[in-house]
């Protein structure tokens, strides 16, 4: 092991880091802010040279701002600090640029797949304390029970491709959907009104296929592999869906627009019978559709001459009115929630707006915090999807059954 990584392993850990925040006394007046700072996704570097960087990025980095730095798990680092007025856009900016130096250098064929959502997140410690907490907490207990930690998994090959086909012909088409097929509900929120679930997402849920079938593998954003397995996961969705999904129930999918012009999509369109594609949702991520942006117009037109319903899926707030939604002529735009999204979406009202009087309905996704709703009321959402969303459906139901 080289020195510098050694020098990251005795930063103080995440159980340093709860002990510091987690107490009713921390007041966060002198550090308000817990950075957390991701490599997942990435492959595991050997080189002493990127280490090196890792330390002198964090040592500035300290020296800079202050604070302190720990090490959350072997692929995400913390650190915390105080964020001002005057530094706040310092602090995000130059640790990201630096960070996407280091990517760049030791994994090029990575850079274009980083999620800069996830390669720094600012966690702001006086309104979203319970955040940090929650998060930190879930890193202490998975590192307890001896989680893989990803850079001990191997990067995804393409025999890993054809060994998702022959996991879903082992175990079948059914017993694949209950072991992998995972349901989320996108629900209406109105204030004074009960949460109200209109449809439900189905998705492959990759971490638990992982666990079954790939313990060794990140299945995660891996160039051209990741993006031949993801559709591959459209066909296996695709020839699982009508025995799990009622024709009669409202449901979204989310596919590759690739994945349209396949026999097995025009399998899937004649499975539905006289009901066509009414009922479904194709949801298809902003960044693929710009990839393949005239593909995408036909598949569009031909999703709803069928009666299917389309949506623009993963919009990140800051890319909000880059990409005119109106003009794609999707009916529904999925705009994802994101730490400091609380800060960006209302200055993006005027987009919003536009959105809204182009005929689009806007949902709310990825949503962990109430927060999330108490910005989109005013700028008139009122669709909901993601953990916090669960949560009240959850409490929901357990009050009914206790009334």
């Amino acid at each position: 092991m080289s020195v510098s990584k050694s020098q990251l392993e005795r930063l103080p850990n995440a159980k340093d880091a709860l002990d510091i925040i987690k107490p009713d006394s921390f007041s966060g007046a002198e550090h308000n802010s817990l950075l957390i700072i991701s490599f997942e996704g990435l492959p595991e570097v050997d080189d002493d040279g990127f280490w090196a960087e890792c330390v002198q990025i964090f040592t500035s980095f300290k020296k800079r701002f202050g604070g302190h730095m720990f090490r959350v798990t072997a692929t995400e680092y913390a650190a915390l600090v105080k964020v001002t007025e005057v530094n706040q856009i310092n602090i995000n900016t130059s640790l990201k640029y630096e960070i996407l130096k280091l990517i760049q250098s030791y994994a090029p064929k990575f850079f274009g797949l980083v999620d800069q959502s996830r390669l720094v997140r600012v966690i702001n410690l006086v309104t979203r304390k319970s955040n940090a907490v929650n998060y930190l907490e879930y890193r202490v207990k998975e590192a307890s029970a001896g989680e893989t930690t990803v850079n001990k998994l191997r990067p995804i090959r393409e025999s890993d491709i054809d060994r998702v086909v022959k996991v879903e012909k082992h175990v079948g088409p059914e017993d694949f959907a209950k072991l992998f097929l995972t349901a989320q509900p996108i629900s209406i929120i109105r204030q004074g009104h009960p949460v109200t679930p209109v449809m439900n997402e189905y998705f492959i849920a990759l971490e638990a296929l992982r666990k079954h079938a790939f313990p060794d593998v990140d299945l995660r954003g891996a160039g051209n592999l990741f993006a031949q397995l993801t559709l591959t996961l459209d066909t296996i969705l695709m020839s699982i869906f009508n025995s799990v999904v009622p024709k009669d129930q409202r449901a979204t999918v989310n596919l590759n627009v690739e994945s349209v012009f396949t026999k097995e999509f025009e399998k899937f369109c004649d499975s539905r019978g006289t009901a066509g594609l009414s009922n479904i949702v194709f949801e298809f991520r902003q960044v693929n559709i710009l990839q393949h942006f005239e593909q995408f117009g036909i598949a569009a037109s031909m999703i709803r001459e069928r009666g299917g319903v389309v949506a623009v899926d993963a919009i990140f707030p800051e890319t909000l009115g880059i990409v005119n939604i109106g003009r794609l002529g999707a009916e529904i735009a999925k705009i994802f929630w994101r730490p400091g999204a609380e800060t960006i979406i209302p200055e993006m009202a005027d987009d919003i707006k536009a959105m809204h009087d182009s005929g689009c309905m806007i949902i709310m996704s990825r949503v962990d915090e109430d927060t999330a709703v108490e910005i989109g009321h005013p700028l008139g959402i009122t669709m909901y999807q993601g953990f916090y969303v669960d949560d009240l459906l959850k409490h929901k139901e357990e009050d009914a059954a206790t009334a």
